[in-house]
């Protein structure tokens, strides 16, 4: 009894540092310096994304229709717009959580994995559909031309918003293609933001 007693401790002792050693850990949980050799890691282009944007809505192209084509009042073009983006939890390079804020109400936290993914919402959305709904999502990095792609299928048709950064990381600017499903609408526009 006792030598099966000690095997099974051994194997959990065994497994569990199996698991710890393939479970991706955070920063709070590693040694001191490692959050500095982990940024280190993390490329410029990604860098160049993190913090605080504000849409310059004096340079807006074409959002005013693309509000609409989504039956948004276009005026909303012109309202204060404001993205936070951080390092998402995965700490890998090009996965970004990011939060929106505007003067029309809006205030959401999204989280943008690489790869596949399909976004849940729970109300009615202009963007996406009568809701409850999901949005099948693929979000795409290229550190070379710090470009950040999201596309989108959901009941209402296709859609794309690609961001890029300037090489100062002072500007991003980002471009919607929105598709509807029954061939009616292909719009496009550009949004401008800037650090405040």
């Amino acid at each position: 009894m006792n030598i099966v007693s000690v095997t099974s401790s051994s194997l959990v002792a065994h497994r569990r540092r199996i698991l710890d050693a393939r479970r991706p850990r955070r920063a709070t949980t590693m040694r001191k310096g490692w959050c500095s050799s982990l940024k280190a890691q993390l490329s410029d282009a990604h860098q160049s994304f993190l913090g605080k944007w504000i849409r310059d809505a004096t340079k807006n192209e074409n959002v005013f229709e693309y509000l609409e084509a989504h039956d948004m009042d276009g005026n909303r073009s012109t309202a204060t717009y404001e993205q936070n983006w951080e390092t998402s939890e995965s700490d890998r390079d090009g996965e970004f959580t990011v939060t929106t804020i505007s003067s029309t109400g809006t205030n959401r936290t999204l989280v943008y994995p690489l790869g596949e993914f399909v976004e849940t919402y729970e109300g009615d959305s202009n963007i996406f559909g009568p809701g409850p709904g999901e949005v099948y999502r693929k979000a795409n990095w290229d550190e070379t031309s710090r470009k950040h792609e999201v596309t989108s299928a959901s009941q209402l048709g296709f859609e794309s918003t690609t961001r890029t950064t300037d090489e100062s990381g002072n500007h991003l600017t980002c471009v919607r293609r929105f598709m509807k499903k029954d061939g009616t609408v292909d719009v496009s526009c550009t949004e401008h933001f800037v650090r405040p």
